[in-house]
């Protein structure tokens, strides 16, 4: 049999509001069985004890009780009340008012034996009783006097077809209540399918466009339940993919650009070599500008390369711990220390643990410092504390200020200023500092400039 999650949506919801509807059937019919069976077996003995004082009644004054008294008129109505009236000891008299609703000999005289038992154990004046017979169940009220022995006992039934007859009235009006609910609930479940399928398939097709690149169309589904918040969501992944799709493709044209200038140098400076032109005076001066433009292409290839590992990394953040950040420090400035500008480092850093990949923080610092020394005269701090809450790592150069309306977007993707290799080295900066749900931001300072990294404390 097909899963009930691979049949159509009309299909799943009309199968649920049938099978609601027949558990209900179920149910009713149950308690119909259990408890209105008893509810109209209870009415029938009411009437019948009712029946029975009012033919009481009507018999004080006269001489005797006569022998069988009818409620009403004469009839064979199902509902009518029977009465006969029973002596202790005149058994052939008996037998013969017995035989009247039991035709049957033997059984009659087996239900008179019954009668007269349960009439000399009576201990109060009235008592129910119910006898199967062939002709089908028989709901009964024997009456006794004080004094059984020498009086008579009143026995007053009813046939228990009249119940039967209101039960299979009520079962087949019950029955014909759930046909009408299951096609009426076959009609509610095709109009529900169809206002869930309609917006389902909607978005199906949007999907599928962004499946196949086709994302600049937005999603907008007007509704406000659950198929409206999934239209969201959806919307949200498809303005991230466009933003992810024009930032590829800034990136494959910036990156074309960039690499296209250091390849012509180096290709036209190799030609000259070949015809023994020297294009710096000598050959050692223009092979050093072959080395350079290689080592910057270089560099801006292992840029690349590495916001890609980023994207990877972003994925297994929680399998890293945490690093101690002197030694980090020590160790990345260490390879600076040496440059050509002649820049002092000065260190403040407390011993302290932040969490992530040794080798991403090494990254980090090394990009900002990079980009520190192209700006710094004399000297670059580096700073890190903490306090309650937050870890900070604070590196400040003391170069010329930024452009106020520079500090919004120095860390965004090429962004490049003077002296700037290929705009990528503050953006890798930015997305490792953003995988560990940290800050960073520029700020100028009364001399010079400061980047400020914000990590949240154990995280």
């Amino acid at each position: 049999m097909k899963k009930l999650k691979n049949w159509p949506l009309s299909m799943q919801i009309w199968l649920v509001f049938t099978s609601v509807i027949v558990i209900i059937f179920i149910l009713l019919s149950t308690y119909f069985s259990f408890t209105i069976r008893k509810f109209f077996t209870d009415e029938m003995y009411n009437t019948i004890e009712i029946a029975q004082e009012n033919t009481i009644q009507k018999a004080l004054g006269e001489t005797g009780l006569k022998e069988e008294v009818i409620t009403g008129a004469a009839s064979n109505d199902i509902r009518d009340v029977k009465h006969i009236r029973l002596n202790f000891s005149n058994d052939e008299a008996n037998l013969t008012k017995i035989e009247k609703f039991v035709p049957n000999k033997a059984n009659a005289e087996l239900f008179l034996k019954k009668l007269k038992n349960q009439a000399e154990a009576q201990t109060v004046t009235t008592k129910r009783y119910v006898q199967i017979t062939g002709s089908g169940r028989v709901l009964y009220v024997i009456r006794v006097n004080n004094d059984k022995k020498k009086g008579n006992f009143i026995v007053s039934y009813m046939w228990d077809t009249y119940r039967n007859s209101l039960s299979r009235n009520l079962l087949r009006k019950l029955f014909t209540t759930m046909i009408i609910a299951l096609i009426i609930s076959l009609i509610a479940a095709k109009y529900l399918a169809q206002k869930l399928v309609v917006p389902l398939r909607q978005l199906e097709n949007k999907v599928k466009k962004i499946g196949i690149k086709q994302w600049h169309e937005s999603i907008d589904i007007d509704r406000d339940d659950e198929i409206g918040e999934l239209s969201k969501s959806i919307e949200e992944m498809r303005k991230e993919l466009v933003k992810q799709d024009e930032y590829e493709q800034t990136m494959l044209q910036q990156v074309s650009h960039d690499l296209k200038t250091p390849l012509m140098v180096i290709r036209s400076y190799v030609r000259a070599v070949e015809d023994r032109i020297y294009p710096k005076g000598n050959l050692e001066n223009t092979m050093k500008v072959i080395d350079t433009e290689a080592e910057s292409m270089q560099k801006r290839i292992k840029n690349l390369l590495y916001l890609t590992k980023i994207r990877y990394m972003s994925k297994h953040i929680s399998d890293f711990g945490k690093i101690n950040i002197n030694p980090l420090v020590d160790k990345v400035v260490n390879s600076f220390i040496y440059n050509e500008k002649k820049i002092d480092f000065e260190l403040n850093i407390s011993d302290i643990k932040i969490l992530g990949d040794e080798e991403q923080w090494a990254v980090v610092f090394e990009n900002i410092i990079d980009n520190q020394l192209r700006y710094a005269k004399h000297i670059i701090k580096i700073n890190v504390y903490e306090d309650s809450t937050y870890q900070y790592i604070t590196i400040y150069n003391d170069g010329e200020h930024i452009h106020p309306e520079k500090l919004q977007t120095i860390f965004d993707t090429f962004n490049k200023d003077k002296g700037g290799n290929f705009g990528l080295g503050l953006d890798i900066v930015r997305r490792i500092v953003s995988m560990y749900n940290g800050t960073i931001k520029a700020k100028n300072d009364e001399i010079g400039v400061s980047f400020i990294i914000t990590l949240k404390k154990d995280n």
